[in-house]
């Protein structure tokens, strides 16, 4: 028994583990996307309706982990600054301090630490022992970011918590698709959602804010690359990774070569850009204009008339698949020959079956 209490303390710690509270590069007040949730977010604590679970919801790249800090940080805060369009926390009280120091009690986080990272129900059942503990404040948060990585032990696990929440306590989720999570999960929080805002809003905010340039901006706006709130550019080369299928299709690279390009982007990076070019092969396949930056839309003219419409509508759940199997430990060589091979020959896959 004492074995037992022993490793469920080492669980809860591990989940309660010291952290390097992020510097903020954006403030949610002056990132127009982000306003709409945390101003619903100030309604509910300003009504006393703030609920023990909240689901933020949003694509990659538009600050959806900052508002989730934001909320935390504030929630916490003993002085917490409530001047209209200046909320925040106070930076300074002892809880402040020791949210940013990283070594703050109340707050459990379970983050995202790779591609193929998951939520597992050992994760969740050190959540729950942590929250079993005496509180620093009037409040414990757990943070679990991207929520729709937990399997279904986990998710099990977690509904056992929402459904009789401890006194003092609020669970953040954060997920880019929702519906990935279970209903009943869904059913017993409160969503926040960040919109994807228009492009011109996007790239003007980039500029301004991050300091890029507008042709960097438009790549990002394009790319949907997460770096691009942090004011990062990808550090992967996007352009060799196009030209690399626009060689395939034509024939003019085999199989191994393109195998070569691709292992050197991440798998999960892959196959969203991939897709992402496909979306727009696809528009202009439909006759309408390509979304692409000046210097990415030839490649994409290129690969639309490489094959036709039948053939492209046959790649969509090929991509699909790859992004679904990203994460998975794969052997990275034989997952991207397979995808060449398949994007080439659609009826390989049938083959193979």
């Amino acid at each position: 028994m004492a074995k037992s209490a022993a490793k469920k303390s080492l669980q809860a710690e591990a989940v309660a583990a010291d952290f390097a509270w992020p510097e903020e590069r954006i403030q949610v007040a002056n990132t127009p996307w982000l306003r709409a949730p945390w101003a619903q977010f100030l309604a509910m604590r300003q009504a006393n309706r703030l609920p023990h679970g909240l689901l933020i919801t949003g694509a990659r790249g538009l600050g959806v982990m900052s508002l989730a800090r934001q909320i935390i940080a504030y929630s916490l805060c003993r002085s917490p600054i409530t001047a209209p369009g200046a909320e925040g926390a106070c930076q300074v009280c002892p809880a402040c301090r020791l949210r940013l120091a990283g070594t703050h009690p109340d707050i459990q986080q379970l983050l995202q630490s790779g591609s193929a990272s998951s939520v597992t129900v050992d994760d969740i059942r050190a959540l729950i022992d942590a929250f079993s503990f005496t509180r620093y404040g009037a409040l414990r948060v757990a943070l679990i970011e991207q929520a729709e990585r937990m399997n279904r032990n986990a998710a099990n696990s977690l509904l056992k918590l929402l459904e009789e929440p401890p006194e003092g306590s609020l669970f953040l989720l954060t997920t880019e698709r929702a519906d990935l999570l279970p209903a009943t999960i869904r059913s017993r929080v409160q969503r926040l959602v960040v919109t994807m805002p228009s492009r011109a809003v996007m790239v003007r905010w980039l500029c301004d804010t991050q300091g890029f340039s507008e042709a960097d901006a438009q790549m990002l706006w394009f790319m949907g690359e997460e770096q691009r709130i942090s004011g990062e550019l990808p550090a992967w080369d996007w352009l060799a990774v196009t030209q690399a299928w626009v060689a395939l299709n034509a024939g003019h690279s085999g199989v191994l070569a393109t195998v070569k390009c691709w292992q050197a982007v991440s798998r999960d990076t892959l196959a969203r850009w991939l897709l992402r070019l496909w979306v727009d092969v696809m528009r202009v396949q439909s006759g309408l204009a390509s979304e692409a930056p000046s210097h990415l839309a030839p490649l994409i003219s290129q690969l639309s008339r490489q094959h036709t419409r039948v053939h492209w509508l046959k790649c969509h759940p090929i991509l699909l698949e790859f992004l679904q199997t990203a994460s998975h430990p794969l052997n990275d060589e034989l997952s991207l020959e397979r995808l060449a091979l398949d994007l080439t020959d659609q009826s390989l896959p049938a083959r193979l079956a």
